[in-house]
């Protein structure tokens, strides 16, 4: 498939992916598993992210999917997908649409992305830029809850429990999930262009405080008992500020949250697209098509709330696999016989 992208696209690309769906609520497993010490817990994690994302820049090339790998992670993003698309129809239930039938929520997702995804890609790729003023706004509004916060609530951090500094480091792959993609669309990046060395870091910094900024406000913001009957802490924060343009401030946000999250729908779409079309297929649009059917109706059979938990409490062991663990066992596979993406 012929993409070719900018700096600023990938990592856009890379930003959407990576917060979409999950923004508003992985800091609650997160706390809950890591205590007082999540905010430095995530610190770490953090770090391991950037020094993946190094290895990946460094090794991309061996990121050579052969056809079995190519199936594995496209039913991989299929199955994630569909979770997260249940998980978006909960959170509007809850929210904003409790009386919309939830096929109708499922549709209205599935068909914005099967649009998207049957025209040409570079639809996809810059539907984002229209994302950035919005997602600031989250940071902006955040700002509003400072008098609120209780510093002392980051406080004692106990770094002597191996079992859950090792569980906190775990869920924190809920923040940094889709780091897969960096290396699905490196090869698609202009040859003349480098990431490596101040673009990377600046992408790392960036989503860094974007997060950072996320569990330091929910830490601060409730009791470490209250964290485990908040599901969404973020939307609770907004819901909980006062301003004159806008009744509740939190439904606000979680419109803004429902079209960023739709976005990232469109771009595991589009890497189910650029991996099934690296060969050349008969009937394209149809098999688009049958990927987007499938979306409308494996999430209906997980939007309940017993199994969205179950997905919320099992999901992250799933994600460490094949955003971490795989790749890395591919890339030295590839590496040791020698065979390069071309």
């Amino acid at each position: 498939m012929n993409v070719s992208l900018s700096k600023a696209q990938f990592f856009l690309l890379l930003f959407i992916i990576q917060t979409g769906v999950v923004y508003i609520a992985f800091q609650t497993p997160l706390i809950i598993n890591s205590q007082n010490s999540a905010w430095l817990i995530f610190i770490v994690a953090s770090v391991i992210h950037y020094g993946l994302l190094l290895l990946f820049e460094r090794y991309y090339r061996y990121f050579y999917l052969n056809v079995f790998f190519r199936w594995v992670y496209q039913i991989y993003w299929l199955l994630l997908t569909a979770a997260l698309i249940a998980y978006m129809g909960y959170v509007l239930a809850s929210w904003v649409l409790p009386q919309t039938p939830e096929w109708v929520v499922v549709v209205m997702i599935v068909a914005l992305s099967l649009y998207a995804n049957l025209v040409r890609p570079e639809t996809v790729i810059n539907i984002g830029v229209m994302l950035i003023p919005i997602i600031l706004l989250f940071v902006i509004f955040l700002m509003l809850a400072v008098p609120d916060l209780t510093w002392s609530n980051l406080f004692p951090i106990e770094w002597n429990n191996t079992k859950q500094i090792m569980e906190g480091l775990i869920h924190s792959t809920y923040a940094y999930f889709g780091i897969e993609m960096y290396l699905i669309y490196r090869p698609f990046l202009k040859q003349d262009l480098q990431v490596k060395g101040k673009p990377l870091l600046l992408y790392q910094l960036v989503i860094f405080m974007f997060y950072f900024i996320s569990v330091l406000f929910t830490q601060m913001f409730f009791a470490l008992e209250e964290i485990k009957l908040i599901p969404e802490p973020i939307t609770y924060i907004l819901k909980s500020q006062e301003v004159t343009f806008v009744k509740r401030l939190d439904i606000f946000f979680v419109y803004i949250w429902l079209s960023w999250s739709i976005v990232t729908v469109m771009i595991f779409g589009l890497s189910f697209r650029v991996l099934y079309l690296s060969k050349k297929r008969k009937h394209p649009k149809w098999s688009i098509f049958i990927y987007h059917l499938l979306l409308a109706i494996l999430p209906l059979f997980v939007m309940q709330f017993q199994r969205i938990e179950l997905v919320k409490n099992s999901l992250h062991y799933v994600l460490f696999v094949f955003t971490f663990l795989l790749p890395l066992v591919i890339i030295c596979w590839n590496k040791w016989r020698g065979k390069s993406v071309s």
